[in-house]
């Protein structure tokens, strides 16, 4: 059965586990001069990490999927009911996120899905979580989303270092390259603008990895990766991710990051805001 919670829930979580990844190869140490050399760039923004406590996320989608090819995945994020390709432009998610408390508020728009929106937000163990079809004004309270990183959980850890350099690795191993392609802006500020090479086998195969049975018969034929570095922070900045199979679809993701360490609120909805009995 068609559940819009569901799918606003698992596109918002699919891009804030790249917004955290994101932090994760960040630095909140500036570089003192010009870096020329790509993976210098890459490797140095993944130090100093654990200075990063809050970001800012603005995330776009676009392309199209077809639900029927998402094997159980489908059922997850509620799309089951749906057959034929399903259009994603215009989907939007943005929000904060709280590194240190294991937190995040996130609003998701998705124009395309009978003008969905979502208001999600994860603290202190829980989530709670409205939309825009679910007929009340007030958020359902729930276990915490599970992310490919750490939850918000009491208790629970996030070791951001060992998830990028683990990765920085399994990109080496299978051939992956980075090209510096020079400097743009991003919020105003100068950034290095690196493309990294995306590497087929091993996308398909940390996504059966991530997914289990759920990603048995998925698998994506080609994929981009654009990523910008603020040159006075190295922090990153944006992420352009392309990717495309012909059983699956294709989909476009923007992800901008902005105001590193500044404060930010997120707290558990008053009880008035819950819907009784939760």
């Amino acid at each position: 059965m068609f559940s819009p919670r569901r799918t606003a829930l698992a596109v918002s979580g699919v891009l804030l586990a790249i917004a955290v990844v994101g932090c994760g190869s960040s630095s909140g140490t500036p570089t003192a001069a010009p870096v020329t050399d790509p993976n210098q760039i890459l490797s140095r923004s993944a130090t100093g990490m654990t200075a990063v406590q809050t970001v800012h996320f603005e995330a776009v989608v676009g392309g199209s999927v077809n639900p029927s090819a998402l094997g159980s995945w489908s059922r997850t994020a509620g799309l089951s009911g749906l057959s034929g390709s399903f259009r994603l432009d215009g989907a939007t998610v943005s929000g904060d996120v709280d590194v240190q408390k294991r937190a995040f508020h996130a609003v998701a728009s998705m124009p395309t899905l009978f003008g969905l929106s979502a208001d999600i937000i994860q603290v202190d163990g829980y989530q709670y979580s409205k939309t825009s079809l679910a007929g009340t004004n007030k958020y359902t309270k729930s276990p915490p989303l599970t992310l490919p990183i750490a939850s918000a959980a009491p208790g629970a850890t996030l070791d951001i270092s060992s998830t990028v350099t683990s990765l920085m690795s399994s990109l080496a191993a299978a051939g992956a390259s980075a090209t510096l392609v020079g400097r743009d802006q991003v919020d105003g500020r100068d950034a290095y603008h690196v493309s990294i090479s995306m590497p087929k086998d091993l996308i398909n195969q940390q996504m059966g990895a991530l997914g289990g049975d759920a990603a048995s018969g998925i698998s994506i034929d080609t994929a981009s990766l654009d990523y910008w570095v603020y040159v006075d922070s190295l922090n990153p900045a944006k992420i352009e991710l392309e990717a495309a199979s012909a059983t699956v679809g294709h989909l476009t993701i923007t992800l901008t990051l902005t105001k590193y360490n500044q404060p930010v609120t997120i707290k558990t909805p008053a009880d008035s805001e819950i819907q009784a009995g939760q």
